[in-house]
């Protein structure tokens, strides 16, 4: 598939559908530059969201969400195409595009030419071997080496077999770290070393190769994590997850303590094709196992493994209405508008909203889902975008959840996880910050809140995508993005407790995080006053009444 660029206007959008219609609208806004220029101070508002998705008009929808860019238009400028150049010159064309453009620098506190003089052996060393493997996985472990989910590559020739020939082993088991910071065994697979050496799922792991299992994940490596972590509790995640994973052939001493055994025992185990099984096993976080990072194609292999809807609406026990967003785009909306109509009119007594796989998009959209549920207008974000001619970032556009007129009253929870980045993101921050309903789940969402746009193109078909504007709070502070010590995202109101025992049933098929969050809205339904009558209780009621019936005749008789 041919890269294509997105639209300035197009913010946080999944990678799947910036592709598909961004090259026609950044030629268009590119071409009108001179006649769209403007004040630079102007400000495009948007207070209620939700108006511009009812004309029911994509074209329409388009101008008006490409409008906010008119200012800065004359100065922008195609993304950069560096595929003719040298590898190393390309890499030196990228570090010096992102040290200008990259909207976060401060708020991480990045430090480029460090990281640049860091990097760079690499790059050289897989130019002069013409080793496209290394120098794919070099300029990954760049992008990677900044926090931030948006900062990523998409490789249209493939990784020219190197994630096979760093992760394609595995160990038969997967690892988690619980919320006591014991890491333990998730899951075994059948048949194999494991397995036959005795390990169970629940076993404490405390040594790697010799070292402490703490210290083991810290020093490993996520640059094939698919959904790139932001915070310092999704790259933890993603680390434990990829600590079993080596070279096949690969040796690991694991040191381990067999359930009630006091005594740990040192494990020699050996790296084999797994087809990427205790991978799969440990995404317990999105309800299901998913094989995400095994996954060879990875912009249309995965999205289906979790569902083929554009919105997945059902309905659970106690007549729960269940909604499930992957994306923000136009096409979500009716579908999302048609399930809230439909809660609504059949007076659902809760509703849960999940965003566990919501992979961002149009913060438009995600201003408006948020106006079904607040009872007051919410800021929703203040957006800002590179200006190549001024090199600042001025603030473009102003955002608002406004409560639509028909609008849902009832308890809400929301589902995220550390694969819940950009725009999904923005559903969950109106809640929390408007205290509507919860946010009930294992982790924190992604903390990658920027407008991401694709910036450059790579010898080798890479092709680089990063955030060159910012989302702002009503203070004018930078939201939800991770900072400099990897605080980040939005986290649980309610957070599901991971121990032993939600493990175990995560692992085994529950969907744990969606059983709390049904007791949650169990817990806010109204509890009855009625008394329950009994067989006995009414012919003792009747009595009664007949008594006190009688009684009455006789003073009305008195009287």
């Amino acid at each position: 598939m041919s890269p294509a660029s997105p639209s300035p206007g197009e913010c946080r959008t999944n990678v799947v559908h910036r592709f598909r219609v961004v090259v026609t609208l950044l030629s268009l806004i590119l071409v009108a530059a001179p006649a769209l220029a403007a004040d630079p101070g102007s400000l495009t508002v948007w207070k209620d969201t939700c108006a511009i998705f009812e004309q029911g008009n994509e074209t329409a929808y388009t101008e008006d969400a490409n409008a906010p860019f008119a200012p800065i238009a004359a100065n922008m400028t195609p993304p950069a195409d560096f595929t003719n150049n040298t590898w190393s010159h390309a890499f030196s064309s990228l570090h010096s595009l992102m040290k200008e453009r990259y909207a976060f620098s401060q708020w991480k506190n990045i430090d480029w030419d460090e990281l640049y003089t860091t990097r760079e052996p690499a790059v050289k060393a897989a130019e002069k071997a013409q080793d496209k493997a290394a120098y794919y996985r070099a300029i990954r472990g760049y992008l990677y080496a900044i926090p931030d989910g948006h900062v990523n590559v998409l490789p249209n020739e493939g990784d020219f077999g190197a994630k096979y020939a760093d992760i394609g082993g595995g160990y038969g088991i997967s690892l988690v770290q619980l919320d006591s910071g014991d890491v333990v065994v998730a899951y075994v697979a059948n048949g194999s070393a494991a397995e036959q050496a005795g390990i169970r799922s629940g076993d404490e792991v405390t040594g790697w190769n010799g070292v402490e299992i703490h210290d083991a994940i810290n020093a490993t490596s996520f640059i094939w994590a698919y959904k790139k972590p932001s915070t310092e509790e999704g790259i933890r995640v993603q680390k434990t997850r990829l600590l079993i994973r080596a070279p096949i052939g690969t040796p690991a001493l694991v040191k381990i303590t067999y359930g009630s055994i006091p005594h740990p025992r040192v494990l020699n185990l050996t790296a084999y094709d797994d087809r990427y099984d205790t991978l799969t096993q440990g995404t317990f976080y999105l309800g299901k196992a998913v094989n995400d990072i095994g996954t060879d194609d990875q912009l249309h292999g995965i999205r289906p493994q979790v569902s083929n809807d554009i919105v997945t609406v059902k309905t659970l026990r106690n007549g729960y209405t269940y909604i499930a967003v992957y994306e923000e785009r136009y096409e979500v909306y009716q579908p999302f508008k048609a399930a809230m109509l439909s809660a609504i009119a059949n007076k659902s007594p809760g509703i849960v909203l999940d965003l566990r796989f919501n992979g961002g998009g149009d913060d438009n959209l995600a201003a408006c889902m948020a106006g079904w549920f607040v009872d007051r207008p919410v800021f929703y974000e203040y957006g800002t975008k590179y200006d190549p001619g001024t090199k600042q970032f001025p603030v473009l556009t102003e955002a608002w959840s406004q409560p639509q007129a028909v609008r849902y009253e009832g308890p809400v929870a929301v589902m995220v996880s550390p694969d819940t980045i950009s725009s999904g993101e923005g559903v969950p921050n109106v809640f929390v910050r408007s205290g509507t309903g919860a946010i009930v789940s294992f982790y924190g969402s992604n903390g990658a809140f920027g407008m991401n746009n694709f910036q450059a193109a790579l010898p080798l078909g890479m092709y680089i995508l990063f955030p060159d504007g910012a989302s702002l709070d009503e203070h004018g502070t930078i939201q939800v993005d991770s900072n400099a010590v990897l605080k980040g995202g939005v986290s649980p109101t309610v957070r599901v407790p991971l121990n032993e025992a939600t493990l175990a049933r995560a692992i085994a098929g529950e969907d744990v995080q969606l059983t709390y969050v049904m007791d949650w809205l169990d817990s806010k339904q109204p509890v009855s006053t009625t008394v329950p009558t009994t067989p006995a209780k009414k012919t003792l009621l009747g009595v009664l009444v007949a008594v006190l019936a009688v009684s009455g005749i006789i003073l009305l008789r008195k009287k």
